[in-house]
Order: structure tokens, then C-alpha cells, then sequence
């Protein structure tokens, strides 16, 4: 089947090797990526507060560069994303479930360090292609039902770019990089991973 293809299992098996800087390090650019999508939805909707999102991912970013991230602090970073994130049950807005991703990746990799387990990294790798996979869906007017439907969302241009720049990302963290320089790569990205 041409086009590349990503599976949780796949994903925490590239991140095993990795030293713990480096796999937040990674959620961190899926993260980044997943961030200026709950922006627009909270502009579109007039509602939630990214503050906490991007205090959760500077600290985070401190603790990539060396500084520790004790277990009190994070447990109250988990909290403040979670309490932003929107409940799909009171907004119909296209963006809700990308909202939704956003603070949910965040935890993802906040737990992370509380927890040392790649399956959460890997959990965040999850949360950016569900992003991708819903969003396509409403895009496209795919119907849930509609044949063929999981292997037009895996070739969708959003959901090829998305994979393709993870497994580059892992290349990339695996030959140990200036994480300074990733950092600035990486942090506040011009378009979201749906291109917003």
C-alpha cells in the first residue's frame, strides 16, 4: 500500500530507545503542532483560556533543557489543562474535538513524567493524528459508514504530513541534537498540524 502508515504500538517501540528529555522532547513537537488549534477554536467559540496550555508547555520545554519538573508542579499543570479543555457535549463546533487533543496531549506528556512510561509519549502521537483523522472527516464529508473510509483518512494529505513529520522528528532526537536549537524550531509553529 503506498503512503506511510503509524500505529501507537510502532510508535512506543521508536521511543523506547530514547533517554526521557528526548521522548518529551517529541510529544512536545506533536504538542506544539496541536496547540494553535485550540487558539482557533477558543476565538471561534469565544470561549476557554490557552494560558495554562502554554505555561504547561514551557515548563515542560525547562525540563527538556535540564531543569526538574517536581510532581507537585505537574500534578497542578494537569489540573489547569484539564480544566480548560472543552466539553464536546456543549459545543458543536468543528473544533471542539482538536480543542479537546490539545489539553489532552499536553497531559499526555505531563503524566509522562510523573509516570516514565513511553506509552504516554506515544499516547500524545495518538492525540495529534486523532486530531487529524476527525477534523479530515468534516473536511472531506466523509460519512462514518462510507467504504474504503480509514484508508482515505491514512492518505489524506493532513494525515500523511502529520506521520511523515513525526518519524522525521524521532530521526532526528535519535541523533541526540542541540535541544536548544529544537526548542527553537519547534516551539509555536507558524500552522497547526490541520493547517490552521
Amino acid at each position: 500500500m503506498p503512503g506511510l502508515t503509524w500505529s501507537k504500538e510502532a510508535m512506543q517501540e521508536r521511543l523506547e530507545p530514547l533517554p526521557n528529555r528526548l521522548r518529551v522532547a517529541f510529544g512536545l513537537s506533536c504538542c506544539e503542532r496541536m496547540f494553535p488549534n485550540y487558539v482557533a477554536f477558543k476565538r471561534e467559540v469565544q470561549w476557554g483560556d490557552e494560558q495554562p496550555l502554554r505555561k504547561a508547555l514551557d515548563e515542560l520545554w525547562k525540563y527538556v533543557e535540564g531543569e526538574t519538573l517536581p510532581h507537585t508542579q505537574v500534578s497542578n499543570l494537569i489540573n489547569e489543562c484539564e480544566s480548560v479543555a472543552p466539553d464536546s457535549e456543549s459545543f458543536s463546533a468543528l473544533l471542539t474535538g482538536s480543542a479537546q487533543d490539545a489539553c489532552f496531549a499536553i497531559c499526555s506528556v505531563l503524566d509522562y513524567i510523573l509516570q516514565e512510561n513511553p506509552e504516554r509519549i506515544a499516547q500524545t502521537s495518538a492525540f495529534a493524528i486523532d486530531t487529524i483523522d476527525l477534523y479530515v472527516q468534516e473536511l472531506e464529508n466523509m460519512a462514518p459508514s462510507s467504504p474504503g473510509l480509514e484508508e482515505r483518512i491514512r492518505l489524506h494529505p493532513l494525515m500523511q504530513s502529520e506521520i511523515a513529520r513525526q518519524y522525521a522528528d524521532l530521526e532526528l532526537l535519535a541523533g541526540y541534537p542541540d535541544l536548544g536549537l529544537l526548542k527553537a524550531h519547534w516551539r509555536a509553529p507558524g500552522k497547526s498540524n490541520i493547517e490552521l
